[in-house]
């Protein structure tokens, strides 16, 4: 009977694979967008003339097309973000109409989508959605692409809780980890049920598994850590790409 397993458990590591992939750039890409390079408001307009701009995110205005905006981030590609921020050059504050109208002049909506080859225009929340569920995987600021992170975070979920006995910790301490905690559905994809660097060798559980009570004090703190690192990493990753692209 092992030989017969052993496609199926070769195709589900792959789909793990696969699944870590597609959370991880898409963690990245927002990562990027919330850590963007410092520009300018003649830069943001250069760049939407040249056609280069995929992905608008505005901050500020409190959902008046006429008020001032606080900043405003833009992306070239996925990896190359950037922010111009108040106060803006002249004696005219810069506007989500304002903006519109550098995007398509013919659009008038303050929240509207516009289709490519223009970039998606949205503006920035700051507030929860979802409960205690992340809101990350399900607003990536890629073009056409949140919804196949969001499909990733769902299809792990559903394969966390198909899971009879996770290695790490049972199904409540995963939940917590996958909702309070951010992170959980990279970590059980990396970790369940065996380290993924493990490949298909056996591994044998740790002496304590994690309990619900512990998976929730866990995710708990995570929440307040795991920003802070992130936005340090975000940070970081573009300088990073600066000194390779100048190497």
């Amino acid at each position: 009977m092992a030989e017969f397993r052993e496609p199926y458990r070769i195709a589900g590591l792959w789909v793990r694979v696969l699944l870590l992939v597609v959370l991880v750039w898409g963690g990245l890409v927002t990562l990027l967008s919330v850590a963007p390079r410092e520009r300018d408001l003649a830069d943001l307009r250069a760049d939407l003339a040249a056609g280069r701009v995929t992905y608008v995110i505005s901050t500020g205005g409190g959902g008046d097309a006429r008020a001032e905006l606080r900043e405003v981030r833009w992306s070239t590609a996925p990896l190359f973000w950037y922010r111009a921020r108040s106060p803006w050059p002249g004696d005219s504050p810069y506007t989500q109409a304002g903006l519109l109208a550098d995007v398509a002049p013919e659009i008038s909506d303050a929240d509207a989508y516009v289709p490519d080859p223009r970039p998606v225009v949205r503006r920035a929340e700051y507030r929860p959605s979802g409960g205690i569920f992340p809101s990350w995987p399900f607003r990536v600021p890629l073009p056409h692409g949140s919804w196949v992170v969001a499909t990733a975070w769902i299809a792990t979920l559903l394969i966390m809780l198909g899971t009879a006995r996770p290695r790490l910790g049972n199904r409540w301490a995963w939940f917590w980890l996958f909702t309070v905690g951010k992170i959980g559905a990279v970590a059980y994809l990396l970790s369940e049920p065996r380290s993924l660097w493990r490949g298909l060798g056996p591994q044998d559980p740790p002496p304590s598994p994690l309990g619900g009570a512990q998976g929730c004090l866990l995710a708990l703190c995570l929440q307040f850590l795991v920003p802070f690192a992130l936005y340090g990493a975000g940070v970081a990753f573009p300088a990073l790409i600066d000194v390779l692209i100048g190497s």
